[in-house]
């Protein structure tokens, strides 16, 4: 009965994870949401807290923690905003992609697609191309992408910064964003966490980085 009961809330705990890891980065353009400023045909990436928190994961890489963000996923902006990239009337020319520009500390920080594990964004100046937009009846035609961030560290409370432009290869012409810094810091495990030991979030599938 225990054992049942440990897994049962083991499963919640995990959801929550999930959902929580669910929130996004937004790529648009106007930035400051304002028509005829001169900045509606300019890129930008938006909608994130100043700092994102990275969660212990139970493994670890060269004795050192490896710690997941809490915020995976890539959008485009939302439908009916002033930062969407188009207004939906046809099916839209973009391609938008990520630049890598640097690191704060590239050795123990690095980004993997979710779908495939694989290790994106290798170098400075390296480029991933998101989604080709696709239609949906909420969204309209949108791009969304799930990108990990991924750092090994020996504990709480280490920063770690990436900083990104995203640019456009379609038809469309949208110039490419303004260098845009997100900013990370580890903290430590939840309490709830710690009666099911090391390795919870093995489920998350994370590839050992080489």
């Amino acid at each position: 009965m225990l054992r049942r009961i440990l897994c049962i809330v083991s499963v919640i705990l995990s959801l929550n994870y999930f959902a929580l890891a669910h929130s996004h980065i937004y790529v648009g353009i106007n930035v400051d949401g304002i028509s005829n400023t001169g900045d509606e045909n300019r890129l930008c990436i938006f909608g994130m807290p100043a700092i994102i928190e990275m969660l212990p994961t139970g493994d670890y890489l060269g004795g050192k923690q490896i710690y997941i963000g809490e915020i995976d996923c890539w959008h485009s902006a939302e439908h009916d905003t002033p930062y969407q990239l188009d207004d939906n009337s046809q099916q839209s020319n973009w391609q938008i992609s990520l630049k890598r520009i640097n690191y704060s500390d590239p050795v123990n920080f690095w980004m993997e697609d979710e779908a495939t594990t694989l290790e994106i964004l290798l170098s400075d100046s390296a480029t991933y191309a998101f989604n080709e937009p696709g239609w949906d009846d909420d969204e309209g035609w949108h791009f969304h992408n799930h990108i990990e961030f991924l750092a090994s560290a020996d504990g709480a409370e280490q920063a770690f910064s990436a900083t990104f432009t995203v640019f456009d290869t379609g038809l469309t012409g949208f110039i490419e964003s303004s260098q845009y810094t997100l900013n990370f810091v580890t903290v430590p495990e939840p309490a709830s966490f710690a009666i099911f030991g090391t390795g919870l979030f093995s489920i998350l599938k994370l590839r050992r980085k080489q």
